[in-house]
């Protein structure tokens, strides 16, 4: 059957052949409309197919508000948690919730309306109220209904909660626990009064959680960066991989170094002498910084760790001619951190495009700028890894991705049938595909394409004049 043009021949072909999840992505979409209660019919057809939809994650969120019509518990609880499921939705949910699983499940969704979290604050079982305190759509209302009666557990939840506001944070830190405080003083709405209190604190444990902040002022900062506790001092470095307010210097203790070696405003003679540093993992940390001098990347290119030759490679900013380097680097894992590279000089990436271990042909298949013959060539690679680079590769040609049409890997015909460089009629060919998940694939391909079609068709020519 030749490929559908429009939205109509689409849901005729997909009624027509009858399968479930060839039809579940067309289900709400723009121009199915007419045909949403036979679609319905089909997809509703099956008891298991039913319950099995309701908990995928890429099910459309209208049939999901369709399924939450039906009376089993099983299928509720399987959409209540489906991170697809919209608010309406849950909100007709919420007014059968049966059990401390359902209304846990409905507490935790980021999706479920403000009102709903409120009326939940005051619920009695626990569960329910660690799901709101997961939940960073819980409102800062619901968080002080929480508090009144809050265990310690709870209270410790609240003063993380991204949305906790400046009042609950005071009124956590009333209740003078030390877990709650060093909580407390971490989040960016602490007042800054208590900030710069914790920044003194004699526990070092309290300053680590306020150099932790993320809104801590430059000069609090600076001065936990002189701090006697080295903990204290690797924190506050780590909250500044892309700021340049802040003085750098030699630091003895390992955890720091490592830090620093984040850190975009290097400088330079304190980059050298990182470079240097007897600890791999600080080389490696330094390896992939973008703001490195490209001499010091350089060096770290020729050091005797793999690993650090690895960061190296796939540092954004690594110049070309050390590129070039590494692509002939004894290590395969060293090759293969620049053979995926789209900036990889051209001589190099045919030099890797001839080998034949598994890790490098992988890399080359997902580099865009791979030639089409080689493309070609890895499609039918022995290694289902491989020929899956090549279905990944944004610009893997329409003749690669006809060879994965065939793979006997289900996921590889799915990622080439999604691909926008296969035309749609060669996705419709798998359309009868044996395994649901390339079917489901085909069925989303066909919808955009045939949607985009009929709105084409809908869209008046420009006046033009005579």
């Amino acid at each position: 059957m030749d490929a559908p043009a429009d939205m109509a021949e689409l849901t005729g072909a997909l009624l027509a052949r009858g399968d479930a999840y060839l039809a579940l992505p067309a289900y709400g979409a723009d121009g199915a409309r007419g045909d949403r209660t036979a679609l319905a019919r089909l997809l509703l057809a099956n008891a298991r197919l039913k319950l099995v939809f309701a908990g995928l994650s890429f099910t459309p969120p209208a049939f999901l508000d369709l399924l939450a019509g039906e009376e089993r518990p099983a299928i509720r609880q399987r959409i209540v948690r489906n991170p697809a499921t919209s608010g309406e939705t849950l909100l007709r949910l919420a007014r059968h919730m049966e059990g401390a699983p359902m209304r846990a499940a409905v507490a935790g969704h980021v999706h479920t309306p403000e009102t709903v979290l409120a009326g939940l604050a005051a619920d009695a079982d626990s569960t329910v109220r660690a799901a709101l305190l997961r939940n960073p759509a819980t409102p800062a209302s619901a968080l002080h209904a929480v508090l009144d009666g809050a265990t310690g557990v709870e209270r410790a939840g609240l003063a993380r909660h991204p949305r906790a506001d400046g009042d609950l944070l005071r009124a956590l830190l009333a209740g003078g626990e030390a877990a709650v405080r060093a909580e407390v003083v971490a989040h960016p709405h602490c007042p800054l009064t208590r900030v710069a209190d914790a920044c003194v604190d004699s526990d070092a444990a309290i300053r680590r959680r306020a150099a932790a902040n993320p809104a801590l002022p430059p000069t609090l900062r600076q001065a936990l960066l002189r701090d006697p506790d080295p903990a204290v001092r690797a924190e506050a470095l780590r909250r500044l991989a892309e700021r340049h307010d802040v003085t750098l210097a030699d630091d003895g203790d390992v955890r720091v170094r490592r830090a620093q070696a984040r850190h975009e405003a290097l400088p330079q003679d304190l980059a050298e002498a990182l470079s240097r540093d007897g600890d791999v993992w600080v080389r490696t940390w330094l390896a992939g910084n973008p703001g490195l001098p490209a001499a010091v990347i350089r060096g770290l290119c020729q050091d005797a760790h793999p690993g650090v030759r690895h960061a190296a490679g796939r540092n954004l900013h690594c110049p070309a001619d050390a590129l070039a380097r590494l692509a002939r680097d004894a290590d395969d894992w060293v090759r293969a951190a620049v053979a995926c590279r789209a900036d990889l000089p051209s001589d190099a990436l045919r030099r890797l495009e001839g080998e034949g271990t598994v890790d490098v042909a992988s890399a080359v298949a997902r580099n865009p700028m791979a030639r089409e013959e080689v493309l070609r060539r890895l499609a039918v690679h022995s290694e289902a890894d491989v020929r899956r680079a090549v279905a990944l590769n944004p610009e893997a040609p329409a003749s690669a991705l006809r060879l994965l049409l065939d793979d006997a890997y289900g996921l590889n015909r799915a990622f080439a049938v999604r691909h926008p460089n296969l035309p749609f009629a060669d996705a419709w060919r798998c359309a009868d595909d044996g395994e649901p998940q390339v079917r489901f694939a085909v069925g989303k391909r066909a919808v955009f394409s045939c949607a985009a079609a009929s709105r084409a068709a809908r869209t008046p020519e420009p006046f033009q004049q005579p």
